[in-house]
């Protein structure tokens, strides 16, 4: 069975990078009907940041990467330590009461002899009955990996293929704390073979990693999982995306308004190819689902290569996916980000008080306008409160026009609409119309800016929705209200 895993320390919000690494893993393991598990590596307790574990949960479930099992790394502290005095036993690791004192100054002897560091402890070879003597005695400890001299090694990526490594350039690297917790290299070997895991995803960058893992793995004589180092994810500007330079956590894309699946269609095509053939010419497909992603995926498919993360293309995945959205669905999707991330709690008493009807018509349209769901607050304000009162000369639009023309064009309105009824039924988009346009040739003004005096004056803004809709959704004693900022004796 194939069973793969996320791993992630809670010392921060998930990365967008790891939750592209949460997908191919989620991916494979699905694809061939096999498990996806989280591992929550929290044995560094010095970076833990308080919530993030929780978070990490969160953000899983809803992109829809639901894992099988989980698990907490100090929740299994005697295990680590169990392996690790095996290993000693095997004469595989050590005990070692270096100090960090001698361990700097062997640090610095090697930089200025211009050698690369990788720490030899004095207590490699040292008794093993005598070290247990000075433990018993209460000296602090920690256990390291008791790396051969002179060895060379090989090992194949299914990513980035096969690598060769001198044992000269490993470290004796820890393997257990002086706290009694594990570092990351044993822990990870340890929980990787206890929980089958059959293949481990993870970034490039931990490439560094892997000689104490084949290491430690040949040790036990256990086999390895197939190990794919995916390439780093990059900004466009360069380098590892970074907090310096956008958006870098999964929550923080949902609080912006971006939504769950067309992020992760963004990151499906991070990194992996769609196998599906079209014609010279043809547009290639982008828009993918998650089941469709799990049945098309295949490691042959990844590429080898860094991504760039194109923000704009992300924003386009966003605005395809809201645009295919019925407006039902759109009002839901909006009311949950509204309700958890929103800050216009003046808004939202607003939208209670008009119900759920007049906000549907009210999305229906502006939808074509919308790209993420933080935008939908500012496009409806305008149907939910009246606009301040506009200065009409400070608009380019219609700046040539004096005051008593643009008064002449409201008054008209004005007039006219007090004869309709209060849904404006009895005044159809064309008679409005073309009422509009025979006032503007009977002023003898272009029907752009008689139309446009209208529209500042109901919205104080140039840009909308059309005016006839914005009209019909108001209502005419919410229009003569407005109005009445500029028309006096209404």
């Amino acid at each position: 069975m194939v069973i793969t895993r996320i791993a992630p320390s809670p010392t921060g919000s998930l990365h967008i990078g790891t939750l592209r690494t949460a997908l191919f893993s989620y991916a494979w393991a699905k694809k061939n009907k096999g498990k996806f598990l989280l591992r929550i590596e929290d044995t560094d307790q010095s970076r833990l940041v308080p919530g993030t574990e929780e978070e990490i949960e969160e953000m899983l479930k809803i992109y829809g990467l639901d894992y099988d099992e989980k698990s907490k790394q100090t929740e299994r502290k005697d295990i680590y330590k169990k392996y690790a005095e095996e290993l000693i036993q095997l004469g595989q690791a050590y005990y070692c009461f270096a100090s960090k004192e001698e361990i700097q100054e062997a640090r610095e002897i090697a930089e200025r002899s211009g050698e690369q560091f990788r720490f030899r402890s004095p207590y490699r070879d040292f008794d093993l009955d005598k070290a247990k003597e000075k433990i018993e005695s209460g000296e602090p400890f920690v256990i390291r990996l008791k790396v051969a001299e002179g060895e060379e090694f090989e090992f194949e990526d299914l990513l980035q293929g096969k690598m060769h490594f001198k044992s000269e350039e490993v470290d004796d690297t820890v393997l257990l704390k002086s706290d009694g917790l594990p570092t990351y290299h044993l822990a990870v070997v340890i929980d990787d073979h206890l929980m089958g895991i059959t293949h481990v995803m993870r970034g490039v960058d931990w490439v560094p990693s892997i000689p104490k893992h084949v290491l430690i793995h040949r040790a036990f004589n256990w086999e390895m999982p197939k190990y794919l180092h995916l390439p780093l994810v990059l900004d466009p500007e360069g380098g590892k995306l970074s907090k310096r330079k956008g958006t870098v956590a999964a929550k923080d894309f949902l609080i912006q308004g971006y939504l769950p699946e067309a992020i992760l269609n963004f990151l499906m095509l991070l990194g992996w190819s769609s196998p599906i053939k079209h014609e010279f010419g043809e547009k290639e497909r982008e828009i993918f689902s998650l089941e469709e992603f799990i049945e098309l995926f295949e490691l042959k498919d990844l590429n080898k290569s860094s991504a760039v993360f194109n923000r704009e293309k992300l924003l386009w995945f966003s605005h395809q996916y809201m645009m295919n959205f019925s407006i039902d669905e759109l009002h839901k999707r909006y009311g949950e980000w509204h309700a958890k991330y929103s800050e216009e709690k003046e808004l939202r008493l607003k939208i209670a008080e008009k119900g759920e009807k007049y906000l549907k018509e009210v999305l229906e349209l502006v939808h074509d306008r919308i790209k993420l769901l933080s935008e939908i607050d500012e496009l409806i304000k305008l149907f939910y409160f009246e606009p301040e009162k506009i200065k009409f000369s400070e608009f380019k639009q219609i700046k040539n026009l004096n005051v008593d023309q643009t008064s002449i064009i409201l008054k008209s309105v004005v007039s006219e609409l007090k004869e309709k009824s209060e849904n404006l039924n009895d005044w159809p988009h064309e008679k409005w119309e073309k009422f509009m346009r025979n006032l503007a040739e009977k002023n003898e003004l272009g029907a752009g800016k008689v139309f446009m005096i209208l529209r500042l004056a109901i919205t104080s803004s140039p840009a909308t929705p059309p005016l006839y809709e914005i009209m019909t959704i108001l209502g005419k004693s919410e229009i003569l209200t407005r109005l009445s900022k500029y028309v006096d004796n209404i």
